[in-house]
């Protein structure tokens, strides 16, 4: 399924192809969410029974995902921690790499010998017979590994979509064992984004600080919180209306995406790979990148600051892609442009009235909300279920389906 070729130019563009294919998995994500909303109820049965909760390391993207998140869970217990009984919960995304054998990951094995109920996002064929699927609580199903645009090398294909749907999946289980949680008498702790006022100080109000011990931890629970039910579904359905809002608006951005692609390409053939940064918690490590990977574009770890988030050994004839996570300063941004530097970007918080037009500049609209947590929860302080992960993947991966068509990357 990864061949794919696109006309450029076409009514049907490259970026606009690879969304028809999001668009799609968002189909079969409603289609599956009674599944998801019942792994979410079992996860929440067994924490209301006095379980922890953690995210092992199998695939890593997941623990970086999945904890310390604005709107996730405060009380989720480190990834090395040793499940106590058959009560606690481990939460962890299957690996997408084509040469992961799960007979040789020892975190995943040493998981199945394990107390904890294992809760895997991901499909059972991936396990390859190699454990036993009775072992596991739950899988949350998802896209097959080869279903995606464009071909390179290891890469094929070079724009899945299973990224997609494992960060979707993800959090819909996690956002639907909040509300199971919360219909059972219990309100989690949640994060609040640490960009709004006052956060550090509320979030530190709730670890359970002494001078004898640390790590200072945190509970899973509110001791005294009442917040009214919420509907089976709910978070499922809130979730997916928010990101159909995103990729709407994306899907009107088909000669933006398509500038942008030509730029990344042109970058490419002067023997310049493009400068990216994704600011979420999922970019790079969800891409799986070994070491020296020759993948097309050169990845950096997430960078808010625009004064340090492109070195200074890029210049005139550079291309670098910022999928932004903050408010944009002006003067910062006008720095990295007078450098020469051809300069793609995105922020929730909208482009600034006194941003200027400039040949460089390609500006795209990812709308999801600023401070990232998506889905409110009527009577609690902050809304649960971020959602930059999600829409920077929709967003990247439309950008590198319009440069693969300009490469012929089959």
């Amino acid at each position: 399924m990864a061949k794919r070729t696109v006309p450029v130019g076409a009514t049907s563009s490259p970026a606009l192809a690879y969304i028809g294919l999001i668009r799609k998995r968002i189909t079969a994500i409603r289609k599956d969410t009674p599944a998801l909303i019942e792994m979410g109820q079992r996860m929440a049965e067994s924490l209301l029974e006095g379980g922890s909760c953690y995210a092992p390391v199998v695939a890593p993207f997941w623990q970086e995902e999945w904890t310390c998140r604005a709107g996730g869970l405060m009380g989720i217990k480190p990834p090395t921690y040793v499940a106590q009984s058959r009560k606690d919960v481990a939460y962890f995304a299957l690996p997408g790499r084509a040469d992961w054998d799960p007979r040789q990951d020892a975190a995943l094995q040493t998981l199945v010998k394990s107390k904890a109920q294992l809760f895997a996002i991901g499909r059972p064929e991936e396990l390859k017979g190699a454990v036993p699927v009775c072992r596991f609580a739950g899988f949350t199903g998802g896209a097959p590994k080869d279903i995606g645009l464009y071909r390179l090398g290891a890469w094929q294909p070079l724009a899945p979509v299973r990224s997609f749907d494992q960060v979707v999946r993800g959090w819909i289980v996690t956002g639907e064992m909040i509300a199971a949680c919360i219909r059972g008498g219990r309100m989690p702790i949640l994060w609040m984004s640490i960009w709004l006022d006052g956060a550090m100080a509320r979030n530190c109000l709730f670890h359970k600080h002494d001078n004898l011990h640390e790590p200072w931890s945190v509970p899973f629970f509110h001791e005294d919180r009442y917040i009214p039910p919420l509907a089976p579904g709910y978070a499922a359905r809130e979730f997916l209306r928010e990101l159909e809002k995103i990729i709407g608006s994306l899907q009107t951005q088909a000669g933006a995406l398509a500038q942008a692609g030509q730029w990344m390409a042109d970058a490419h053939r002067a023997g310049r790979r493009p400068w990216t940064i994704s600011v979420d918690h999922s970019y790079p490590t969800i891409l799986e990148l070994p070491a020296g990977s020759e993948y097309p574009l050169e990845w950096s770890r997430p960078n808010s600051n625009l004064r340090t988030a492109v070195p200074d050994r890029f210049g005139r004839g550079d291309l670098a892609i910022h999928l932004g996570y903050g408010p944009v300063d002006v003067e910062d941004l006008g720095r990295i442009l007078k450098r020469g530097i051809r300069f793609v970007h995105t922020t929730p918080y909208g482009r600034p009235a006194t941003l200027k037009d400039h040949p460089n500049l390609l500006w795209l609209d990812l709308p999801w909300r600023p401070t990232d947590a998506t889905v409110d929860i009527p009577a609690y302080s902050v809304r649960m279920m971020p959602m930059s992960s999600t829409a920077h993947t929709v967003g990247y991966f439309a950008l590198l389906c319009e440069m693969a068509e300009r490469m012929d990357w089959r």
